[in-house]
């Protein structure tokens, strides 16, 4: 099952005599595992694509040449090798050989991209490149724009959904000012779910795992009549136990419980227009991930300070989310060359997430949180594809609503805090969101071989911040500690890009660009004894500076590069940057500036039929040259940025007989030293390098039928994925251990 990850930090800081630093060292010993990240480990990033025959077994493909990658990035159609972007493409079935269940496991097969849960398993943060999103609350959105099927979701909490029935994944590096809708400093990820097509496609998926898992990946499609086709895909993830275990109740802790399905219809109402409409609802009834606590309050949890999955909890936490939606998409052609397109789509999710945060059976911090979003979104977008000039032009309108009532069971801290007699401290907020936009996107063939790129987009947000106010409780009966506060943000930002793309062979695309991207402002969404902080923050501005180079150096290679330097200003960040009369508050507040300087690159070799090797390897280098709060010093290194990632795959499949064909498949991961968070510079959040390797065996029968092994964090490394200060101490999360499973599958 995907790794764990814990929430960020909350609440108050409470200062103390006694303090335990809980340090790791670096442990990527040797050449030899660095050999290994390189060679048979490192995933294939942009070059890892969907081909124009997607899913077809690659020791079918015909001798060693590599098939083309095509993506829909520039929201057409194109030859990856003809877009002047870093994309890290990633196809369903390279998806499934690298043991990628949900949005968190990207970070495995992708270099320059941490991706995490930062509160518990249910708010996730993605960075790309050292920009990212380092926040708990719900009303907050990704610094990554993140796209399902087109539509942009508006909340991190959103994001912890499981993978089923993808077509492929495209990850754009960098801020996409023009063509995407919101907050894209750091980049988008698209996730495209398979199309209903009028061929018969049946694909079935049961496996059986560690800690009692089991799993059941279902997909049908074809077509109902002469006009109509359709497609539904249903996935449901079981796990009765897990790797951690309460050392209070005696339990183990990582049950699963989480279902998706979705249906999709395809309708060619004539030779013009086709509509596609996608409905989709799911559940997650898990466990919430315990917090290994180095409590500051109590020596209870010391007795365990050697056991890291080992970890207290008064009662076991559960979460329950739930959500909903739907899209409709239709595609026009108005004439030869022009074709209009709609996007109409609606999301509806809750959360109801119930923690322990302070990691003993004490009453210090039991949270539970309680939250719905609504969005609803529209796009409209004309196209014109002519042999030298392609535009693209349309609008984007948004709205969402975000309701959030946080509490926080405090018995036995409040009475330390000079609050006797009282046992929940708590917040409530709600924030409203119209977003409006206008954009265009041009690429003109000036020269035979030079393509001059240009976008340019006008947005605009309003939010209304309103019924914010922390209360506290005694036996049931809550007061408001100050009027509810209500407050207005409003921002206008013209974002975009100019580029330049030199086609120097038909397979050789040199290409530079400036962009520029920003996130909007807004309100924190956490804890607050003063109302004054509940004031908006700004909105965070990056320009980026990219040269690249994707070329097919021979017809089984192929080589993509990239550097890049950001210009980061106004830089939103979260953590201990608030004073109050009784410690330290958490919040989000701009920072100052930054800069980001980088590489990366990735090749593809397939040296013999049925051998792929795929590798890549991300370098970065952040560091903040500005800061306007006493709380991050310049000269720090932005959070969720190691400076080195390599990660990759490498496959054989071979024939045993003339109906049986077998495969063997490594996968891996490294990155160096990474800072889980930069304000106050604290040590305890800071995480030496480390490799997880992964590897998997399978037999495939008729090209229908296929049983596999698998084994995740072959090596069993311990390693955290999170630390974090509380009002109690810091608590900290790690990765899965080895697991398990067996996989058989069948395809029609």
């Amino acid at each position: 099952m995907p790794g764990r990850s814990p929430r960020h930090s909350k609440a108050i800081h409470i200062s103390t005599s006694r303090g335990r630093k809980f340090m790791f060292r670096d442990q990527f010993r040797g050449a030899g595992w660095l050999t290994l990240a390189i060679t048979s480990s490192v995933f294939a990033t942009t070059a890892s694509a969907q081909q124009t025959e997607p899913d077809v077994p690659q020791a079918k493909a015909s001798g060693t040449t590599l098939g083309d990658i095509v993506v829909t990035a520039q929201r057409r159609e194109q030859r990856a090798d003809d877009v002047g972007v870093t994309i890290n493409v990633l196809s369903g079935d390279d998806l499934k050989a690298a043991g990628t269940q949900s949005i968190v496991d990207l970070a495995a097969v992708t270099p320059n991209v941490q991706i995490k849960n930062v509160m518990a398993n249910s708010i996730t943060n993605v960075s790309i490149r050292g920009i990212g999103l380092n926040d708990y609350a719900v009303n907050n959105n990704p610094a990554a724009g993140i796209y399902v099927d087109n539509v942009y979701l508006v909340s991190p909490a959103m994001l912890t959904f499981g993978f089923y029935d993808v077509d492929r994944i495209e990850i754009l590096k960098g801020p996409q000012g023009d063509l995407y809708g919101r907050n894209t400093t750091a980049g988008a990820v698209n996730i495209i779910s398979r199309k209903p097509s009028s061929v018969i496609d049946i694909r079935l998926e049961a496996g059986l795992g560690s800690y009692e898992s089991w799993h059941l990946d279902g997909a049908i499609g074809g077509a109902l009549t002469s006009t109509l086709n359709a497609r539904f895909a249903l996935q449901t993830i079981q796990q009765g136990s897990g790797p951690q275990t309460n050392y209070v109740t005696g339990n183990r802790i990582g049950k699963v419980d989480r279902t998706n399905g979705r249906l999709q219809l395809q309708w060619e109402a004539s030779d013009a227009i086709t509509m596609l409409l996608n409905l989709h609802k799911g559940y997650d009834r898990s466990d919430t991930a315990l917090y290994k606590a180095d409590n500051v309050l109590t020596t209870e949890e010391d007795a365990y300070a050697d056991q890291p999955r080992v970890a207290g909890a008064g009662t076991d936490p559960r979460m329950e989310l739930e959500s909903a939606g739907a899209s409709l998409t239709v595609n026009w052609t108005l004439a030869p060359r022009l074709s209009l397109t709609s996007i109409s789509a609606y999301e509806h999710f809750t959360r109801l997430h119930a923690e322990d945060t302070d990691g003993t059976s004490l009453v210090f911090l039991d949270g539970t949180y309680d939250d719905r979003i609504d969005q609803y979104s529209q796009e409209l977008r004309l196209a014109y594809d002519a042999d030298d000039l392609k535009l693209i032009g349309g609008a984007f309108y948004s709205r969402d609503k975000v309701q959030a009532h946080d509490e926080f069971y405090a018995l036995d801290l409040l009475p330390l805090l000079g609050l006797a007699g009282l046992d929940t401290i708590g917040n409530n907020y709600r924030q409203r969101t119209d977003a409006y936009a206008a954009f265009m996107h041009g690429e003109w063939t000036v020269a035979p071989r030079l393509t001059l790129v240009g976008g340019l987009r006008y947005t605009e947000e309003r939010k209304t911040f309103d019924q914010a106010t922390t209360f506290l409780c005694a036996a049931g009966t809550c007061n408001d500690l100050f009027a509810p506060v209500s407050n207005r943000y409003s921002t206008s930002n013209i974002s975009g890009k100019i580029g330049l793309n030199y086609k120097a062979g038909d397979r050789t695309l040199i290409y530079a660009s400036v962009s520029r991207g920003f996130k909007s402002g807004g309100f924190q969404g956490q804890l607050s004894f003063d109302p004054s902080v509940l004031q908006p923050f700004d909105d965070e501005k990056l320009t980026a500076y990219e040269v690249g180079i994707k070329t097919r150096v021979a017809p089984n290679l192929q080589v993509n590069a990239a550097v890049f330097d950001y210009e980061y200003s106004d830089a939103q960040i979260y953590g201990p940057l608030f004073d109050s009369p009784i410690g330290v508050l958490f919040g989000i507040a701009n920072v100052g500036n930054a800069r980001v300087k980088g590489a990366e690159a990735d090749a593809w070799w397939r040296p013999a039929a049925g051998l792929d090797i795929r590798a890549g390897i991300g370098f970065i280098d952040t560091e903040v040259t500005k800061s306007v709060v006493a709380g991050v010093m310049k000269g720090s290194v932005l959070p969720n940025s190691p400076r080195l990632t390599l990660n990759g795959l490498a496959k054989y499949q071979w024939a045993v007989s003339d109906r049986v064909d077998a495969d063997i498949v490594l996968s891996g991961k490294y990155q160096s030293r990474v800072r889980f968070d930069i304000v106050r510079s604290p040590s305890e959040a800071v995480e030496g390098g480390y490799f997880v390797g992964n590897a998997e065996v399978g037999v495939s029968v008729d090209d229908h039928w296929r049983a596999s092994l698998w084994c995740k964090n072959i090596f069993d490394r311990l390693y955290r994925t999170q630390a974090l200060n509380t009002s109690v101490g810091w608590t900290r999360q790690y990765g899965d251990p080895r697991t398990v499973g067996v996989n058989i599958s069948y395809r029609y």
